[in-house]
């Protein structure tokens, strides 16, 4: 009978603390909608362009920028975030820059 209470009082603690847990955890969570996921992965994609192409000129800068290009198409199409259609606007407007 003893070895029943104590087990019962180790599992209203253990919950307890699962509980107290879980409730910590909610808060830290921070959520961006699809819009602000897909802006970021841009801006960072312009960043990456800019950083790499600044101290190149002429022939170089164009070809190292198709393959900057090709990369950044490649990991856009296995992003969840993007479509088809959505590679090739962001794509344009990469060339663009």
């Amino acid at each position: 009978m003893d070895s029943e209470i104590v087990y019962s009082i180790f599992g209203i603690v253990i919950l307890v603390i699962i509980i107290i847990l879980v409730m910590r955890s909610k808060g830290d969570v921070i959520s961006r909608s699809q819009e602000e996921k897909k802006d970021e992965i841009i801006l960072n994609y312009k960043q990456k362009i800019q950083e790499i192409l600044s101290p190149l000129d002429g022939d170089v800068r164009v070809l190292k920028k198709k393959k900057l290009l090709g990369q950044i198409s490649n990991e856009m199409a296995l992003n969840i975030y993007f479509d088809e259609d959505d590679i090739r606007e962001v794509i344009q407007e990469l060339s663009k820059a």
